[in-house]
């Protein structure tokens, strides 16, 4: 029986091999989650579902009410009358929940109002 010498291992060419086996499975897996990634971004429908919507309120007159549509639903924008605005402050007794808004409204607009400019 013949036995027959291994060559000598070529350490740097083995560390070469492993880093390129590496950014190859890296490169492999950066794009395997791209797709889940993309899946997870809304779509230019939901970004558009969810956009301001401007209005323009200086052809209002007081008392008029004005219905707008956000994500499929409707808003109601109402110029009150001065005679309402000075009633609201006694109005707050009657109301089921009156500090309702400090839970339920954002900061910039929990005024008796509840909204970011009375007339409105």
């Amino acid at each position: 029986m013949v036995k027959s010498k291994a060559p000598p291992v070529d350490l740097k060419r083995r560390e070469a091999l492993t880093k390129a086996t590496a950014a190859v499975g890296v490169a492999g897996v950066a794009m395997a989650a791209v797709p889940f990634l993309s899946s997870m971004m809304p779509s230019a429908a939901a970004v558009a579902a969810g956009a301001p919507v401007r209005v323009d309120l200086s052809t209002m007159k007081e008392g008029e009410q004005l219905t707008v549509e956000w994500r499929k639903k409707p808003i109601w924008i109402i110029k009150r009358t001065q005679a309402v605005l000075d009633g609201l402050m006694q109005m707050q007794a009657h109301l089921r929940d009156p500090n309702s808004s400090a839970a339920q409204q954002p900061s910039y607009i929990q005024t008796p109002w509840r909204s970011l400019k009375p007339e409105f």
